[in-house]
């Protein structure tokens, strides 16, 4: 599992989602807890509102799921000549 997350962060992300995918399922099967709070921090998340109702970014958390490398499904295709990788969360079920 270690191996296939370092290929698809270092191949796959630029294109693939893992939408399904967060963090914590990572913790005991590839990787310890430190080890996958440390790579979620290493990722800014855009939460809120916050009490003035803007929103704001934060480091990634345990929680959070993947990010995905397009805003939405147009700029996916636009990006890739009109194909719109698969996610690949489910890719092996």
């Amino acid at each position: 599992i270690r191996r296939g997350h370092q290929v698809y962060q270092q191949v796959c992300a630029s294109c693939h989602s893992m939408s399904l995918v967060s963090y914590r399922d990572l913790v005991g099967v590839a990787y310890t807890e430190e080890e996958t709070k440390a790579m979620a921090a290493e990722i800014e998340v855009v939460d809120g509102p916050n009490d003035e109702g803007e929103m704001f970014t934060r480091p990634g958390k345990l929680s959070d799921r993947f990010p995905q490398p397009y805003a939405n499904e147009q700029a996916a295709r636009f990006a890739n000549g009109g194909a719109y990788p698969p996610d690949l969360s489910l890719i092996t079920k």
